[in-house]
């Protein structure tokens, strides 16, 4: 509770600050506050778009609130990103997430790739 107070003052100095939205996000996470934690997350992104950390973290957070096809956009977007960057650790972390995703969210995945 007091780190989530903490950046939120640092957030109300300089509303600009990417790292403290993401921060209050992982606090957030730790409270099991997933509402709350999507909301800093996608604060996060409008200041870096091209994060892919938070976009992997936004994907696991509308996993635990079973947003299926926002969880699934949101780890493909970080796993381009990470391999724009060459992240091969990263890149097989979030391959791992598709997979359980792609099991939890069949109906998903076949909606999502009609789409394209």
């Amino acid at each position: 509770q007091k780190e989530i107070q903490i950046h939120k003052e640092i957030i109300e100095q300089d509303p600009l600050d990417f790292l403290s939205y993401f921060e209050l996000g992982l606090a957030y996470l730790k409270l099991g506050r997933h509402k709350e934690e999507i909301l800093a997350y996608k604060e996060a992104l409008i200041l870096n778009p091209k994060s892919a950390q938070t976009h992997y973290n936004l994907g696991i957070a509308y996993d635990h609130l079973h947003f299926g096809t926002k969880a699934i956009h949101h780890m493909q977007v970080a796993q381009d990103l990470y391999v724009v960057h060459r992240n091969h650790r990263k890149i097989r972390t979030t391959q791992r997430q598709l997979k359980r995703f792609y099991i939890r969210y069949p109906e998903e995945f076949r909606s999502l790739n009609q789409e394209k």
